[in-house]
């Protein structure tokens, strides 16, 4: 019984899929607040003068929906009818998009105004992950570089 039970363990967490990227240091990591999120981090504001800002991780298998399909979207939860995708080079393939408006999410309830989101659909043999940083512009805005970053070293 034992070893059926072990080797079951074994299975369960090999058909886990993962994705690994190293987060910067002063971002705080957090108990996910919904089961469709894989991983969610607090942002400080580096100049101390906004508020957090929040990141979150999605994975919802190798059929989650097309990259546009995702991008449009977000650009609605931003108020934008478009937007300008940026391709960037990584252990994966990343589509960004950079955002600012009025974010509004009617799942959570949640609006804030003078808003900025990166978000990026980092493709992998296992499907894509959904990474969406949202917050005040100031305080997402601080964190682009570090955030770029970290997308071109994730992958699995």
């Amino acid at each position: 019984m034992k070893v059926a039970l072990a080797w079951l363990l074994t299975l369960s967490l090999q058909d886990e899929k993962i994705i690994k990227f190293e987060a910067p240091k002063e971002w705080t990591k957090e108990k996910p607040t919904s089961s469709m999120r894989k991983a969610q981090y607090k942002i400080p504001d580096k100049e101390k003068k906004a508020k957090e800002a929040e990141l979150t991780l999605f994975y919802f298998g190798p059929n989650a929906g097309g990259v546009d399909a995702n991008l449009r979207r977000w650009a609605g939860q931003m108020g934008q009818k478009e937007y300008k995708a940026e391709k960037i080079e990584g252990k994966c393939k990343i589509t960004l998009v950079d955002l600012t408006g009025t974010f509004q999410d009617t799942l959570n309830n949640t609006t804030i105004e003078g808003a900025r989101m990166l978000a990026a659909v980092v493709e992998t043999a296992d499907g894509p992950w959904f990474f969406k940083l949202v917050g005040p512009g100031d305080t997402v805005g601080d964190w682009r570089e570090e955030t770029v970053k970290m997308l071109k070293e994730a992958g699995p």
